[in-house]
């Protein structure tokens, strides 16, 4: 029977079982409840713990085994491009390749490249919602990118528009998705009927581009950049 899990107390009402992102078995139940129910509850959901904790410890363990290596293919709009050495200190995208100073450690060689696709983020996003905002007929004040791992846009009330840079590893379809989405939010601060209507007006497939995303989501649970 599984012993090595944390209580969390508080106001809620039930108890419940969660598996944090870094494989943590974590046990949530209501202020007082005694140690000795929430062992009985926790053997209880053995089954459901075994089930479901394995894959979660398996994708901690590949993240924290992820090395970015010279020769490793890397995404940028749906494509794959070799990461390549030069022999000067410099890094970057060609086009055609990735490429990095060949003596760099593997810290600064993670460093740089997110560097460059913050670059390439930011150029890509601001053209889309450039293009996507004059069609809707809307005007965003900005256009951000950020390091968000499990959120890939967001918009504030202030009718700025944020995005992860690891957007860009998609296809330029599934970001103009996540684009018009966002922009979608300027109408409706919402996920009503109405706002979905507004982002099928615009893309009547964005179900097949949000099922992309969850594909990649899956690929990136088992990456780390930051």
């Amino acid at each position: 029977m599984t012993k090595d899990y944390t209580i969390k107390f508080s106001k809620r009402k039930t108890m419940g079982l969660y598996i944090t992102k870094n494989a943590q078995i974590e046990v949530r139940v209501p202020n007082g409840t005694p140690k000795n129910v929430v062992a009985d509850f926790v053997s209880q959901h053995q089954q459901w713990i075994n089930t479901h904790h394995g894959a979660v410890a398996q994708q901690v363990a590949e993240r924290e085994n992820f090395e970015l290596r010279f020769g490793t293919k890397l995404l940028f709009l749906g494509h794959e491009y070799p990461l390549e050495p030069v022999e000067k200190p410099a890094f970057g995208f060609d086009g055609q390749r990735f490429y990095a100073y060949a003596q760099m450690s593997a810290e600064a060689l993670r460093t740089s490249l997110v560097g460059c696709y913050r670059t390439l983020a930011k150029k890509v996003l601001s053209d889309i919602v450039e293009e996507m905002a004059k069609h809707m007929g809307l005007k965003p004040k900005a256009v951000k990118v950020n390091g968000a791992r499990t959120r890939w846009g967001s918009c504030s009330c202030a009718g700025n528009l944020n995005f992860s840079w690891y957007l860009v590893m998609a296809e330029e379809a599934t970001i103009r998705y996540v684009v018009v989405h966002e922009l979608a939010h300027l109408i409706e601060m919402n996920h009503s009927r109405n706002f979905w209507r507004i982002v099928e007006q615009v893309l009547p497939n964005y179900k097949a581009e949000r099922e992309k995303l969850k594909q990649l989501q899956k690929k990136l649970s088992v990456q780390c950049w930051e």
